[in-house]
């Protein structure tokens, strides 16, 4: 690669723009958790007290660790902030401001860090930078449609991901005792209470904790890790890889005790998900049960913007109760369309694969059609 070459990519890295509706509810998660961190933070104040008056590990001078007012003060703070990420209130000064907040403070006592906390703040600062204030506001703004902006900062955000999961998959990989299932086995023992009470049967539990299952188990989980980190970048692969990333990240979360990190992997998965504001179509006939539930809830659930819906209108395609227009122009009805509707709204999307299987089966995939 020529010299030219590579300027001439970073002209396109740094002049890329794209619609940025699909950042809001990235952006909004990343409120609510800095926010929960930050009154998590004020509840262990109140309870345990200021970490200053205890040991502690600081890695900057004692000059620049706040007081026990001061660290009250900047609590309040981070909450005001969170606040004003998620209704969109200058809302990427505040995350900004919240990331570096929380990064000193992590700074001024390292035995509060936590790979999840440090990724929040990492994810927010970088989020700062992307037009993610452009949709998801509770009050108005001057920001004009289309809610177009620069995408650079999004590729960052998307390079992080990789970097956390090729980290996390290569340090397991060189650890002996992490690809033996040592390490999982340890921990789906210390965390066995947790996964049963979340609704895991004991049995499962038992089974998955066994030295034969915990090593499968370990190296399905370092595969998974380092596959992930380049198979989102791949447009054919992304979304098998997403599908598969979101039942990875239920699973830890049902049998580990990992905070809130499972939560923020899966809303950063938006800043893969194609900026294509309203690029499919459904139509619905509101005279049927299935069309006016998928009128009514899609709208509701479509957190993405990925539909325009539409009341139905009548056409050659008579019967149904829904129509998905893709953004190629093809029509899909009854199974095909659920699956594209479920490949599109987050709450659905865990059903994803199951029901694109299913549809692949059948030729029209419609069990609505009139008779």
């Amino acid at each position: 690669m020529q010299v030219r070459d590579v300027i001439a990519w970073l002209q396109r890295f740094k002049d890329e723009i794209a619609d940025g509706y699909v950042l809001g509810p990235v952006r909004v998660v990343l409120g609510a958790l800095l926010g929960w961190q930050a009154l998590t933070a004020a509840e262990e104040l109140e309870q345990l007290g200021y970490f200053g008056d205890t040991f502690h590990v600081s890695m900057l001078p004692a000059a620049l660790v706040p007081s026990h007012s001061l660290y009250a003060v900047l609590l309040a703070l981070r909450v005001v902030l969170a606040c004003m990420v998620m209704f969109g209130v200058w809302a990427r000064p505040a995350l900004a401001s919240s990331a570096l907040l929380g990064f000193w403070l992590l700074f001024c006592d390292r035995l509060q860090f936590h790979h999840n906390r440090y990724s929040l703040f990492c994810y927010a600062l970088l989020v700062s930078l992307t037009p993610c204030d452009r949709s998801w506001r509770a009050t108005e703004s001057d920001v004009l449609e289309p809610r177009t902006g620069p995408f650079w900062g999004v590729r960052l955000a998307q390079l992080q991901i990789s970097i956390v999961y090729l980290a996390s998959g290569g340090s397991k990989l060189l650890d002996p005792d992490w690809r033996g299932g040592l390490v999982l086995a340890d921990r789906i023992a210390r965390h066995a209470h947790l996964a049963i009470a979340a609704g895991v049967p004991r049995k499962v539990v038992d089974l998955l904790g066994q030295e034969g299952s915990a090593s499968a188990l370990a190296k399905l989980a370092i595969m998974t890790e380092l596959l992930l980190c380049a198979a989102l970048w791949i447009r054919p692969t992304r979304v098998v890889a997403m599908w598969w990333g979101v039942w990875f990240h239920i699973a830890i979360q049902l049998t580990t005790k990992v905070e809130t990190f499972t939560l923020l992997t899966l809303a950063m998965y938006g800043v893969f998900a194609t900026p294509d504001y309203h690029a499919r179509t459904l139509r619905f006939d509101p005279s049927r049960f299935w069309g006016k539930t998928a009128g009514t809830l899609v709208p509701l659930f479509d957190w993405l913007g990925r539909f325009e819906v539409k009341p139905w209108q009548p056409d050659d395609h008579p019967g149904h109760s829904v129509v998905v227009v893709r953004r190629d122009g093809g029509r899909v009805t009854g199974v095909r369309a659920f699956a594209m509707v479920a490949r599109c709204v987050p709450l659905l999307f865990p059903f994803w694969a199951p029901l694109a299987l299913v549809a692949s089966f059948t030729r029209q995939g419609d069990l609505t059609t009139a008779t």
